[in-house]
């Protein structure tokens, strides 16, 4: 194979995760869909509740993971692809993850649990808002681009102060989430799927760390990116459907 043939075949790897991770969401969208016909038809309706979280969330990742195809097979890496990608990305989570907040409260029968954050609204708020902050240092402020070169210090301070606010929230998330299960039995899987929500920001620290020199997109931060996002995205959404809407059908995911 050619020299070009292997920079093409390397320039376009970062398709085959996203790839997977569309098909896995574009099934378990599918999945949740016949739970919520099954609930119905069975006259559950937290259960219906539950399995239409599950879909719509399902269905935002995998049409946001189509247009993330898209990008990745009409465009080279480069600062201008890669700011598409995260504009993609953040607009994903700041639907999905208000919608993840609400579904995992609606798991429990323990709503009357003190919080920090006072209700489950707010928390579904506030998770839109910690991603809106991280959109901010990614769009806004191209994920610190250029820290060490020449990026004005009001940037600097403002990035800091972004990912401090995103990193705040996702901690009074997690207590409230975590004080909430307390009391509920057979949830360690349940905890798995909300405490994977750090790695989403330490995925975006490291990248902004590995460019903090400027120049050109680098291509393995690129498919770093895609690896681990993708994998956060399966198990905290496509996983998660299947595990809640397993028992629909008569079967355990999980240990559901």
């Amino acid at each position: 194979m050619s020299y070009e043939g292997l920079e093409e075949l390397r320039e376009k790897s970062t398709i085959y995760p996203l790839r997977i991770a569309f098909s896995f969401l574009a099934a378990a969208t599918v999945f949740s869909l016949v739970a919520v016909l099954t609930y119905v038809k069975a006259g559950m309706p937290k259960q219906t509740y539950i399995a239409s979280l599950s879909a719509i969330i399902n269905l935002v990742a995998a049409y946001h993971y189509n247009e993330m195809i898209k990008v990745r097979t009409n465009s080279k890496i480069s600062i201008d692809s890669e700011l598409s990608m995260g504009a993609l990305r953040h607009s994903d989570w700041a639907v999905t993850m208000p919608l993840l907040v609400l579904k995992l409260y609606a798991l429990i029968n323990n709503p009357e649990h003190d919080m920090i954050l006072q209700s489950v609204d707010l928390s579904a708020l506030l998770a839109c808002v910690m991603v809106l902050l991280g959109a901010y240092v990614r769009l806004g402020l191209d994920e610190l681009n250029r820290f060490n070169v020449n990026l004005p210090g009001e940037d600097k301070l403002l990035g800091f102060i972004c990912y401090g606010g995103s990193w705040a929230i996702v901690v009074l998330l997690l207590i409230d989430l975590c004080n909430a299960y307390a009391g509920v039995n057979n949830t360690a899987m349940v905890y798995a799927f909300f405490l994977v929500w750090p790695c989403y920001g330490v995925t975006a620290c490291l990248s902004a760390y590995a460019r903090r020199n400027g120049g050109a997109y680098p291509h393995n931060v690129a498919l770093f990116k895609d690896v681990v996002y993708s994998g956060l995205d399966v198990f905290s959404k496509a996983v998660f459907a299947w595990y809640t809407s397993s028992a629909a059908f008569g079967v355990s995911v999980l240990g559901s």
